[in-house]
Order: structure tokens, then C-alpha cells, then sequence
């Protein structure tokens, strides 16, 4: 097998010359060190204007959202900041005010103002769901007024446009523009442009809800040289996010990308309802939004059984399963696969997944989660319902195991990687190109569908269904 894998190897290096070069399995497979290291030689200053930069949404609970936003101004301790937030359910009534907190980081040479606020709903009366704010600081300027939509967490009153097949002992078909979560890993500052600004029709025509980002992001890391003064391309990362996270909450999981400087920035940008779901960690989390319930876990962590992490993960995974009638489905995301098939990156396939497998596969299998998403191979593929490598089924209908969805190819400095081992029986599909692209999720009481959709055509190139029989 490794004589057949570096053939294979050699053979696709002499037909890849006009794709760049990156980082991942397929470039260190193909390309000098030299070569790699010359895709992250880009820079990002820091533009001072606008005065409020990178502002993106996250949930916190059920009834709040948080706002966390960038001043491109020299942070110093000794200053007065007072950030904060104005909104209101319309454009011309702001009238409730959101105290904001201010602080910054050193890691990175990070140098500026970063500031987070609550924004508490349950105050604000809005029949639509519609919320308009805008935030800032007096000493430096405030945002555009800028809006969202907050989704129920349950199946009531969620994805209007299929209301009918929510509470209905009859399945409809789910509308194509129904209300949608968008999916992606592995998302770079450079490359992911395409996915971006996709994404970003959606969003703009009311479809797209939520933003779910499985680890792997900016890839800042990557870029700095040895003083890793990289702090700028999180900046520049942000504001090129912000034309969707302004609108849509983006909630996330940590990858191997974002373990510099102990996760510093991860931490300092994106901050997740951890307190809210009874964990003890930043790092997994959960939460419920469209009739989903969302399992976000680090894979760069500890998850083996009896790790803090597992206990939390096994608990949540129970009561999720006590609320089905309220949130029928269960999706539990992270950064590394446990089911793929990269040639290219096979030890990740053949050593890592199993390894993975072996802590989580028994508790994913027995607390019934529907679908388990990651990225790390910069590729898409998915399996059929399966269990310890064996299928239980062909279709999607009551489906007996989880399904296992690979969704790293969203584009980031590294190549995506077209590769895949042949005659694997568990594997329903993949797209064995070097396109970027995304997954889009349809959730309703009966059905969840989904379309893996190419970023710069727009094309979508995978839809499957998943169903449950009424009762």
C-alpha cells in the first residue's frame, strides 16, 4: 500500500504545476519547504478607518447574543473605554443600551482594542425576530446600524418558510430557499474568498441563519515569519467575515491552526456560550438553534473516555436526547474526521480516525447523534449511516448510525486535496477536485436536507436527505 500511495504521489506531482502551493498533506507531499513557506509571506496592515472593524455575532443562550468588534487603536491600560451597544427591534428605536467591556491581547504582536457586549432580547419586543443595533465607543466612533434575525432554538417558529412539516405528523418537502445553516472548516484569510462571498448572497437574501465554523480559521498561524508577528491577518480575517457575521451568529470549534500562543486568539475573538451549556471549558460547548443541537468539541483536547471533556460531552448528549421533541435533531462538530478517505493525507485517515473512533464512536453511536462534521482534510465527502465501518443502511430514512460528513474545503493558503481511496463501501460521495465549497443545512421537524455547494459557480454538486417517520 505505501509503494502504491507514493506512486500515486509522484505520478500526481507532474499534472499539478499550475495550482499554488500550500501547507497541507497534498503540498508537503509535493513541494519544497521553501516553496510553502513563500504562500505566507502576505501582509495585512491594519487600516485605522473604520474606527469599529470585524463586528461578529455569537449566541449566548437562548434569549442574548454577544457583539464583539475590533478599534484599530493602540490599546493602553491606562485609558477610560467605554464600548458598548444601542438596539432596538427597528432602525429608529435603539432605545435599550448594552454596557461593553474592553481589553486586548500581546500575542501575535496584537496591538489594538477588542470589545465584547451582551445584548439581552428578552427586553426588546419583536414580533419578526428582527433585531437592529450598532456598537462603538464615544471616544472613537460607532458602527453602521446593522441587523439579525434570531432563530428559535426549537422547532417552534423555526424556518418559517416549512412551518407547515414542524409540528405536522406528515412530512413536506423542505422549500429550496427555506432558512439554511451555513457549514465550513478550514477557512483561510486568502483562498477562502470565494466561499465568502457565497456565503454571503445567502445571507444577504435572508436564507442563510448561522454560520458553523469546524475549526481551522484564518490560519494566522501559518503567516509572521519567525517573529510570528501575525496578529494582523485575524484583523484582516474578521473584516473579510464581517459582511456575514454582522447578520448571522458564527459560532465555531477550535482546530490545529489555532493552537499558537495557547489558543490566544482564539480565545480573544471568539467567545461561545460555554457557561450556558454547563461546561467548564471555552473549548466545547453546545446549543440549540433551527431544531438542531449542536455539539461543538476540540479535537485538540482531551475527548478519551473519563476526560473532562467526554463526561461533559456524554451528559450534554443525554439531555439533548430528553428534548427531541422540541429539537429533533443532534449534530455534534469538531476539527479532525473520525471516518475519511484521503490518500494524500492518509495517516490522518488510517492511524488518526481509528484512533478517534475508539473514544467517541460508542458514545455517538448509543446517544443517537444524527451527524458528526469536521474538516482538517481539505476535501468533501460524506458516508452513509455507519458503525464501527460497516453501513447500516443505503438511504437516509430513521437512520440507524450517524453520518459522517467531511467538510474542509472552504479554501485556506494550502491546496484542497482531490484524492481519495477507491472501493470504500461506507462512502456515499465525494468531490474529488481542487474547488472550494460549503455545505448548507435545512432543518425542519421531519427532514434535515443538505447541498454541498461550489463557491465560485455556485453550483451545487451534492444534496441528500435525511428523514424521520412521523409519529
Amino acid at each position: 500500500m505505501a509503494a502504491l500511495l507514493l506512486l500515486f504521489v509522484t505520478l500526481l506531482s507532474h499534472v499539478l504545476p499550475s495550482y499554488e502551493i500550500g501547507g497541507g498533506c497534498i503540498a508537503e507531499q509535493l513541494h519544497s519547504r521553501e516553496e510553502i513557506n513563500r504562500n505566507y509571506e502576505l501582509q495585512f496592515p491594519v487600516n485605522p478607518s473604520p474606527s469599529v472593524q470585524a463586528v461578529h455575532l455569537s449566541l449566548k443562550g437562548t434569549t442574548a447574543m454577544r457583539v464583539t468588534w475590533l478599534n484599530p487603536t493602540t490599546w493602553s491600560s491606562d485609558a477610560d473605554y467605554t464600548p458598548g451597544c444601542m438596539y432596538g427591534s427597528s432602525v429608529t428605536s435603539l432605545d435599550v443600551n448594552a454596557t461593553g467591556e474592553a481589553y486586548s491581547y500581546p500575542d501575535g504582536m496584537f496591538l489594538w482594542v477588542l470589545n465584547t457586549a451582551i445584548l439581552k432580547l428578552t427586553s426588546v419586543p419583536s414580533p419578526t425576530g428582527i433585531y437592529y443595533y450598532r456598537c462603538g465607543d464615544p471616544q472613537f466612533g460607532w458602527s453602521s446600524i446593522l441587523n439579525f434575525t434570531l432563530q428559535s432554538p426549537n422547532t417552534r417558529n423555526a424556518t418559517q418558510a416549512n412551518m407547515e412539516s414542524l409540528h405536522t405528523n406528515s412530512v413536506v418537502e423542505i422549500a429550496s430557499a427555506a432558512p439554511a445553516i451555513a457549514m465550513v472548516a478550514d477557512m483561510g484569510v486568502t483562498k477562502g474568498e470565494d466561499t465568502m462571498a457565497s456565503i454571503t448572497k445567502h445571507v444577504n437574501s435572508g436564507e442563510v441563519q448561522l454560520l458553523v465554523h469546524a475549526g481551522d480559521i484564518s490560519y494566522a498561524d501559518k503567516f509572521g515569519g519567525k517573529n510570528h508577528n501575525n496578529s494582523e491577518v485575524w484583523v484582516e480575517y474578521m473584516n473579510r467575515l464581517q459582511p456575514i457575521v454582522s447578520r448571522v451568529p458564527y459560532m465555531v470549534a477550535p482546530g490545529n491552526h489555532e493552537r499558537q500562543f495557547e489558543f490566544a486568539a482564539y480565545l480573544n475573538w471568539l467567545k461561545m456560550p460555554s457557561e450556558e451549556s454547563g461546561s467548564a471549558s471555552p473549548f466545547w460547548y453546545s446549543f440549540d438553534y433551527m431544531g438542531v443541537h449542536f455539539v461543538a468539541y476540540s479535537t485538540e483536547h482531551d475527548f478519551s473516555p473519563n476526560s473532562t471533556q467526554y463526561l461533559w460531552m456524554e451528559q450534554d448528549l443525554k439531555k439533548a436526547n430528553q428534548n427531541r421533541d422540541n429539537v429533533p435533531w443532534v449534530m455534534v462538530f469538531g476539527h479532525r474526521p473520525l471516518y475519511c478517505t484521503s490518500i494524500v493525507c492518509f495517516e490522518r485517515c488510517d492511524v488518526e480516525a481509528p484512533r478517534f473512533r475508539d473514544n467517541l464512536e460508542d458514545l455517538l453511536y448509543y446517544q443517537n447523534v444524527d451527524i458528526y462534521m469536521s474538516g482538517h482534510n481539505h476535501q468533501y465527502e460524506r458516508s452513509y449511516p455507519v458503525y464501527k465501518k460497516l453501513i447500516s443502511q443505503t438511504d437516509y430514512t430513521n437512520s440507524l448510525s450517524p453520518v459522517y460528513i467531511v467538510n474542509g474545503a472552504a479554501g485556506n493558503p494550502e491546496l484542497n486535496d482531490p484524492t481519495f481511496m477507491p472501493f470504500v463501501k461506507w462512502r456515499a460521495f465525494d468531490e474529488p477536485t481542487f474547488d472550494t465549497g460549503y455545505l448548507l443545512m435545512r432543518p425542519s421537524r421531519w427532514q434535515i436536507q443538505f447541498e454541498y455547494i461550489l463557491s465560485k459557480s455556485d453550483k451545487v454538486v451534492d444534496t441528500f436527505t435525511m428523514s424521520k417517520t412521523p409519529y
